[in-house]
């Protein structure tokens, strides 16, 4: 099988094993992480973990279970896994050698050098964390379709599948994600409208840990890139709507 290594910046990583259960630590020794000889999934998601494992268990190999996690990832972990940005893999083969996938998104073709300039020629970065100029064209949905067209075992639609289960179904959201979104929706997502819809409590107050989030939209995305490939992001309707929006707007 593959031996995947994925760098993910978090505080706190959710670890799931194939085997489902980690085994007793030896007597004395302090339990220092979850043992596996059949596979392990990390993330800074516990559902998106669960999400990998079971591909694992399912029979598909560590890219599989790795474009899984990742299309997890962008239900469970809005802050950055998503399926509007990009990143990159690295791939250990069986036989040593060492590969790597470059997804990271790029400067639209309108982009121009001076476009986060103030009037002084100096950089303003808010112009770069929020709003309709910051996006670059993301890569996610093409660079884990590459990834797993060229080493995945499963089927396409069986590795995105189980985001969209976790978007259409809702996920019980841990105390962090509860947090970070009402901080969110007080501050620089509060701004948009559509934002607020899609990640705002239904009947208005805060989001505390165990509320299930719901999130139709993404779900209906991820059902149509599972159903008809990752085209349904980059030509269909969803880049029908990303382009009528950044026009009205951008």
């Amino acid at each position: 099988s593959f031996v995947l290594v994925c760098l993910l910046a978090s505080q706190s990583a959710a670890v799931s094993s194939a085997a489902g259960q980690a085994a007793p630590p030896a007597s004395g020794v302090p339990a220092l992480g979850l043992p596996s000889s059949t596979g392990l999934v990390v993330s800074t998601s516990s559902h998106a973990s669960d999400v990998g494992a079971a591909i694992l268990q399912q029979g598909g190999n560590a890219v599989d279970a790795a474009v899984a996690t990742g299309f997890a990832l962008a239900v469970t972990h809005p802050a950055a896994g998503n399926i509007g940005g990009g990143g990159f893999m690295l791939i250990r083969l069986p036989s040593g050698e060492v590969t790597s996938i470059d997804y990271r998104e790029k400067a639209p073709l309108k982009a121009t050098p001076g476009m986060y300039l103030d009037a002084a020629g100096k950089i303003d970065r808010s112009l770069t964390a929020a709003g309709y100029l910051a996006p670059g064209v993301p890569g996610t949905v093409r660079g884990l379709a590459l990834a797993h067209q060229k080493l995945g075992r499963l089927s396409w639609k069986a590795v995105v599948m189980p985001a969209v289960r976790l978007a259409e179904e809702g996920f019980a959201m841990p105390g962090g994600l509860a947090g970070g979104l009402n901080a969110q929706l007080e501050g620089a997502m509060g701004k948009f409208p559509s934002s607020v819809e899609a990640y705002g409590k239904p009947g208005g107050g805060k989001w505390a840990a165990g509320d299930r989030l719901v999130l139709k939209d993404l779900g209906r995305s991820l059902r149509a890139i599972a159903e008809n490939g990752p085209d349904a992001f980059y030509t269909g309707w969803i880049a029908d709507l990303i382009e009528r929006d950044m026009k009205a707007n951008g």
